[in-house]
């Protein structure tokens, strides 16, 4: 499947709290996600972002969570535990990259 393809199915995939789902789609994934957080950023900043999200191949909201969720569960480690943990995801994405290249 080529990347476009992936990306697209990715972005499609991400239903808002506040659309239908499609019939016959099963349950609405991440239910249990009720919070909504609104962040200011500079038109730069949102660049900064978008191009990220591009480079990763995700969308930018699930870019961003993903980044406040690894900071979250970072606060209160040693920082020799952080970056191990930062190096161990790092080898697992090249890795999952690497394997979606095939």
């Amino acid at each position: 499947m080529s990347a476009d393809i992936e990306r697209q199915l990715r972005e499609e995939a991400e239903v808002t709290a506040d659309e239908p789902l499609p019939a016959g789609s099963g349950q609405r994934r991440n239910r249990s996600r009720s919070t909504v957080y609104s962040v200011r950023l500079s038109p730069d900043e949102v660049a900064a972002v978008q191009l990220a999200a591009e480079r990763a191949d995700l969308p930018a909201s699930t870019l961003v969570r993903s980044w406040i969720v690894e900071r979250a569960r970072n606060e209160g480690l040693s920082p020799a535990e952080s970056r191990l943990r930062a190096l161990i995801h790092e080898e697992v994405r090249a890795a999952v990259r690497e394997a979606l290249a095939s």
